[in-house]
């Protein structure tokens, strides 16, 4: 036994109308399947899909598409291949530590064969209640036969049976002929008293489908909503015939999952993204109206260094709005850090544009999204860097430049403001602890980002570099 060292090529096109049978043919027949195709210059069987069901337990949870298959590990597997044999059937194997037994069937195409099923049941269930029923052995066989002809026409409605999903067969008439545990359960919460073997189903869904579809061998689903004892209930319902003749409905397997508790949860969180939304919506106009109320009282001062303080409180507040009006839009918690950036350029633009400063910013991609605490960390930092540019970059009647980078390499994020001028009490005071921007700067880079701050001073050009791990918080960018 082997594996493939490269990707098997997979009869795609022939297969196509049995792999996506797999996962749900699993569970309805409470079985493990394996599909092979030929390696005629290995002579040998190679696995290209499989599937284990969910409503029971599997015998075997290895993934192994793509192993190799030889005569010495499976011969009647070769012989179904290779030798003409349409159908083995072994009882009496051990598989994983269980009872267990083994069919495999060919699959034909014109008088070519190109493959070969498997099926894997675990004796320790089919042996019993409810699985070893006439009814649903009948039923699984028919099921497989259809499948290996390429009879089913359930396309749409393919998907695996979830946990605790009830599973029903129903004859032609509505009577029902099996029921797994949780089909049990169900309906005895709807109300059934007893066992309901045998008793015709009460449920308007199959009673609709019947009479618009008597001949149909076309699956049929959809979600319904229900009124049980003053209760809302919402169940997803499907119908999957299956045929002998190819031309009229034999039996019927009968799908339903409750989806009740989903969707009053999916509710529940939607709601709560809408208050969440709402709540920073209001955080970001309280924090406006602050910055409002600053700025009135700004103009009914008379000293400059008050003035410039309390424009520079205006800023930060500004920066930590803008950062609240971002995840008052998104559904998420993360914010674009680059837009958040574009706006606090506009802002720092309008507010000093009597001062001959160009704000530029550089961005090396268009988007940068940051979970919310990180976010606000980096536009304040952003803030504070521009605010010790303007306050220390050379003024006069020339133009100065304030340059913003925003980039990110394989495993950071840097930020960059560098301008002209004499910032020198940015970084050194009498107290030689650095201004207060400098102090708000290393704090939020050292303890939220958990970064590192560079600063760069030559002559009368002032850079600061602020760098820190882009893994932080689940970074995303476009």
């Amino acid at each position: 036994m082997g594996t493939l060292s490269k990707d098997p090529i997979f009869l795609l096109e022939e297969f196509k109308n049995y792999i996506p049978y797999l996962p749900l043919i699993a569970d309805l027949i409470a079985s493990d399947l394996y599909l092979y195709q030929p390696a005629p210059d290995l002579c040998a069987g190679v696995l290209v899909a499989e599937a284990r069901p969910r409503s029971v337990p599997p015998l075997s949870i290895r993934q192994e598409i793509g192993k190799i298959v030889f005569d010495t590990d499976d011969p009647r597997l070769m012989e179904i291949l290779y030798k003409g044999k349409k159908h083995y059937k072994t009882t009496g194997v051990i598989i994983g530590g269980f009872p267990a037994e083994e069919e495999i069937f060919h699959l034909k195409k014109g008088n070519k064969i190109i493959g070969a099923l498997k099926i894997s049941r675990n004796l320790l269930i089919h042996n019993e209640f409810p699985y070893n029923i006439k009814a649903f052995k009948e039923t699984s066989y028919w099921l497989i036969k259809s499948l290996l002809k390429e009879e089913l026409n359930w396309k749409g409605f393919i998907e695996p049976i979830e946990e605790q999903e009830s599973i029903f067969i129903l004859d032609k008439d509505g009577i029902i002929l099996f029921a797994n545990l949780p089909g049990m359960r169900l309906f005895r919460s709807l109300g059934e008293i007893g066992n309901i073997w045998g008793k015709k189903i009460k449920d308007e869904f199959f009673n609709r489908f019947i009479n618009e579809n008597t001949k149909s061998l076309s699956a049929f689903g959809e979600e319904t909503f229900e009124e049980i004892e003053d209760e809302k209930r919402i169940f997803y319902k499907r119908i999957l015939p299956i045929s002998k003749d190819k031309k009229n409905p034999w039996r019927y397997y009968f799908l339903i999952r409750e989806l009740t508790e989903i969707r009053e949860k999916e509710k529940e969180l939607r709601f709560k993204s809408v208050l969440l939304k709402e709540i920073h919506h209001r955080v970001k106009n309280n924090l406006q109206t602050i910055a409002s109320l600053l700025r009135i009282q700004m103009r009914r001062i008379d000293s400059e260094s008050a003035k410039m303080i309390l424009q520079e409180s205006i800023n930060r507040i500004n920066s930590i709005a803008l950062v609240h009006e971002s995840l008052s839009r998104f559904e998420d918690d993360r914010v674009d850090i680059i837009e958040v950036t574009g706006k606090l350029i506009n802002a720092f633009k309008q507010t000093y544009e009597q001062f001959p400063y160009e704000f530029i910013l550089k961005k090396s991609r268009k988007k940068l999204f940051l979970p919310s605490k990180e976010a606000t960390s980096a536009s304040l930092i952003i803030n504070e860097l521009l605010q010790n540019a303007v306050k220390h970059g050379i003024n006069n009647e020339d133009r100065t430049d304030i340059n913003l980078s925003i980039d990110m390499d394989k495993y950071n994020i840097i930020f960059e403001v560098s301008n002209k001028g004499n910032n020198s009490s940015f970084f050194e005071t009498n107290t030689s602890k650095g201004s207060l921007g400098l102090q708000l700067v290393q704090m939020l880079v050292e303890e939220e980002l958990k970064g590192k701050l560079e600063i760069y001073a030559k002559d009368d050009e002032f850079k600061v570099k602020v760098i820190f791990p882009k893994t932080t918080g689940g970074i995303k960018h476009v």
